[in-house]
């Protein structure tokens, strides 16, 4: 099955590829994918001074859309630390200032960042399956297939819409795949380490209590709730099973 969606992509992202905007967003670009803070020294003087880059080990030559919906650790917005629902005005400001030297200083990823995503989200996934299953790659297919013509790509998609029955076993697999997403994206800011669960030795010991509180807090509310019927972590496997990090 693995092997016959890839099939199905290489089809629908062939197509794709005769698109003129696709073709001129993929200029060639040397990218760092792990631009993230641990991997940038400053200056101890002065800390606008970047004085080093390391991890290049993942670097490479990508068309320019490859990782133009990606966004540093540094750049992103969080939550305020003591106002509710509101957002933390540093990181409001790192965010804003990431966008405007992108836009200015590397224009060629600046370009697809200002396009509707959807055109290039088949492309992005089609080399993830390996880390996150078929069910990302497969729902890409099914949205770019569902939304080709207001796409604006020419002819039929080559991926066929599934039938109604694989396509409700899909979405029940996938809302998994979102769950398990969002958990990975939210608990490396809750303990503040990084995407990948990265931490100073200093400080393992105090994120790794900080960790497990945070999984037995949500266990416990996972078996509280007497309304299952609609969730979709229902035990503690289920919990385990879309968890991010190891416990």
């Amino acid at each position: 099955m693995h092997l016959d969606l890839l099939e199905s992509g290489r089809a629908v992202i062939k197509k794709m590829c005769e698109d003129d905007r696709i073709q001129n967003t993929a200029a060639a670009t040397l990218l760092h994918p792990d631009l993230h803070k641990r991997n940038i020294f400053v200056s101890d003087d002065d800390p606008t001074v970047i004085t080093g880059i390391i991890d290049w080990q993942s670097a490479s030559i990508e068309p320019a859309f490859w990782y133009a919906d990606e966004v540093p650790d540094f750049a992103r917005t969080v939550a305020h630390p003591s106002l509710k629902d509101q957002l933390d005005p540093n990181s409001e400001l790192c965010a804003k200032a990431f966008d405007l030297c992108t836009q200015f200083l590397v224009p060629k990823i600046a370009r697809p960042r200002l396009m509707d995503e959807n055109l290039f989200r088949p492309l992005r996934h089609c080399y993830r399956t390996w880390k996150y299953g078929v069910e990302a790659f497969r729902h890409e297919l099914i949205e770019t297939s569902r939304h080709w013509k207001e796409l604006g790509f020419a002819g039929l998609c080559p991926f066929p819409m599934p039938a109604p029955k694989e396509l409700a076993a899909h979405q029940q697999e996938y809302k998994y795949l979102e769950v398990a997403h969002k958990l990975g994206r939210d608990l490396p800011d809750l303990l503040n380490t990084a995407t990948d669960g990265w931490v100073p030795s200093k400080d393992w010991q105090t994120t790794s209590l900080a960790h497990r509180e945070i999984f037995d807090g949500m266990l416990q509310a996972v078996l509280a709730n007497e309304d299952l019927d609609d969730e979709l972590i229902k035990s503690e496997d289920d919990l385990r099973a879309v968890w991010p990090f190891d416990l």
